[in-house]
């Protein structure tokens, strides 16, 4: 049930920071910084803490002692809905640059892993709805443990972290299973047969059309028998005879193409035997895996039962 939450969270997981290029969530940011150490880079057009910092230097504002900080991606979004406008106050032709600085600062504040913060968030908010709820960490639930630098996230989110979400392997035949990429294993192991089965289903939706292609191919096959014998018998005239030439030609022709498309079939399937065959190995190799760690565990287990067993007759 809560690996499902899990799942249900990541679905709106977030973007790689750098791509989405949206102003930083304030409230991430003050997990681990405070107030006063963000105030000065407050985008002034969503609130939140800047990403990409530009700083507004229209030679009207040159009196203004607040920071006129903006986010690069709300600026744009700004200057595209009010052409000729600025954030700071309406006039024409602003003028901007990008604040290195600022941006240097930005990215050297220490931060929470973003996932594990929507985590939380979420967490919090089942917790507010249920009446009677127990505090403490929720049971089940994967947490990360990451604090770093804003500009290490992007590299943690693609490569450590372990609230990242994987697909089923076998998603190609229906499996739309997605589950935390530390899970997928698990996942893997505990629906062979399932998987087998959409393995199996897949192959016979591939026969039927293959057989509904060959049919083709005999209906056509004898069309263009008949179309020969009614030109070998038939003393038409020219013209009837290069109708039915006409006719001959565009037969084969779509035999010719029902052939191509049986062998594209037949590519395929010998693709599916071969993945099939990889991911049964794969399956394997992690089963033979588990049963090493078991295997090793009661060895250490028994290990410790014989010190246990010297160490009593010792003391004996």
């Amino acid at each position: 049930m809560e690996e499902e939450k899990s799942k249900d969270n990541a679905k709106n997981d977030l973007q790689s920071i750098t791509e989405q290029q949206a102003c930083f969530d304030k409230n991430w940011i003050l997990q681990l910084n405070k107030q006063e150490d963000i105030q000065d880079f407050i985008c002034l057009i969503c609130k939140q803490v800047t990403n990409n910092p530009m700083e507004i230097d229209c030679s009207r504002h040159k009196n203004m002692d607040e920071s006129l900080i903006v986010g690069e991606n709300c600026l744009n979004q700004f200057l595209s809905q009010n052409p000729n406008s600025c954030p700071v106050e309406p006039h024409e032709n602003c003028s901007y640059s990008q604040s290195r600085l600022a941006k240097r600062y930005v990215n050297e504040l220490d931060v929470i892993c973003p996932r594990q913060f929507e985590q939380e968030q979420e967490q919090q908010l089942q917790m507010s709805t249920q009446q009677g709820h127990e505090e403490g960490e929720t049971p089940g639930i994967v947490t990360c443990d990451f604090k770093g630098k804003v500009k290490q996230v992007n590299d943690h989110l693609e490569h450590s972290c372990c609230l990242q979400m994987a697909k089923c392997w076998f998603e190609s035949f229906g499996c739309n299973h997605t589950c935390l990429k530390s899970a997928i294993y698990d996942h893997l192991t505990s629906n062979m047969k399932l998987h087998f089965d959409l393995v199996i289903k897949s192959l016979d939706t591939l026969q039927q059309i293959i057989r509904q292609y060959k049919e083709e191919i005999s209906k056509l096959n004898l069309e263009n028998e008949t179309l020969k014998v009614q030109l070998q018998l038939r003393g038409k005239k020219d013209e009837e005879i290069s109708h039915l030439k006409q006719q001959l030609d565009q037969y084969q022709k779509d035999n010719l193409q029902l052939n191509s498309a049986q062998k594209t079939t037949f590519v395929e399937m010998e693709k599916l035997k071969k993945d099939i065959e990889s991911k049964d190995s794969e399956i394997q190799k992690i089963k033979q895996e588990i049963q090493l760690k078991q295997k090793q565990i009661i060895q250490q287990q028994n290990f410790e039962q014989i010190n246990e067993n010297k160490e009593e007759q010792k003391q004996n």
